[in-house]
């Protein structure tokens, strides 16, 4: 096997992780599903998780997270418990436990109602339901990122990142009654803006997942033109090609891959 297929097939390797792995991650209309998961949220959920993951944790690791929780239990001032809930969020993401970080990143949004506050929330939650080994934990913290993105949208409805980021995470954990709603709003907003170089990459990734080759190399070859440098577009584009029969531009985006 020559050097050429061999670099080939190792990003094609490598571009299908990105395919599964990656998350940009909306149309605000959709108060009715924040409602359903609002009331399916429970606080023991995290208490539960906490329980679990102490008992197996270094002394010194369970010091910092104790002295931290004493001192936000005595914290006078808002500005006080928002460092803290920060300080929290960070440690737990440290020690490899992002459900526990983004539970307390959420108490920061809560606190400061702001946008980007809640985007930290949704992506840090985000972050969770891709690495967790539960499906309970996948569960409950996809449905918290996308309380978070909705509520990050509903304070800045023209971020266009806020609004991706929400319906990627919707098509990933879709309401019951509206299964197609995260795919629907991602195509809302390529209507609106198609130019928006994210939109057209999660469409691209989602149109491989779902069989459909030749429109993800048509919106992933768009997404290049706009971006020509743009190393997640380039190193997706070779897994619709082979999936389409043209090994030429197969390889030729492979090797742009790994340079």
């Amino acid at each position: 096997m020559d050097q050429k297929r061999l670099v080939f097939i190792g990003v094609s390797i490598f571009a299908i992780l990105v395919l599964y792995f990656s998350c940009d991650i909306v149309d605000p209309s959709i108060k009715d599903v924040e409602s359903q998961r609002a009331l399916s949220f429970q606080p023991t959920d995290f208490i539960n998780i906490k329980r679990s993951v102490v008992q197996d944790m270094s002394t010194e690791k369970r010091n910092m997270i104790e002295s931290l929780e004493f001192a936000l239990e005595r914290a006078e001032s808002e500005e006080e418990q928002v460092s803290l809930h920060k300080d929290l969020s960070r440690n737990w993401m440290q020690f490899g436990v992002p459900s526990l970080a983004g539970y307390h990143a959420e108490q920061v949004a809560e606190l400061e109602m702001t946008a980007d506050a809640w985007a930290i929330a949704g992506s840090t939650y985000s972050i969770c339901y891709q690495r967790s080994e539960s499906e309970r934990e996948a569960t409950l913290c996809g449905n918290r990122s996308v309380a978070s993105f909705e509520n990050a949208v509903s304070l800045e409805p023209n971020n266009l990142d806020f609004r991706l980021n929400l319906a990627v995470t919707l098509a990933d954990f879709p309401p019951s009654n509206n299964p197609m709603l995260g795919i629907t709003q991602l195509m809302e907003l390529n209507r609106q803006n198609p130019d928006y170089v994210p939109a057209l990459y999660n469409l691209g990734r989602l149109a491989i997942q779902t069989g459909q080759y030749q429109r993800a190399v048509e919106r992933l070859e768009r997404a290049y033109e706009l971006e020509p440098d743009n190393k997640r577009v380039i190193c997706l584009l070779p897994v619709a090609y082979i999936e389409t029969g043209d090994e030429l531009s197969a390889a030729r985006f492979a090797e742009l891959c790994q340079q």
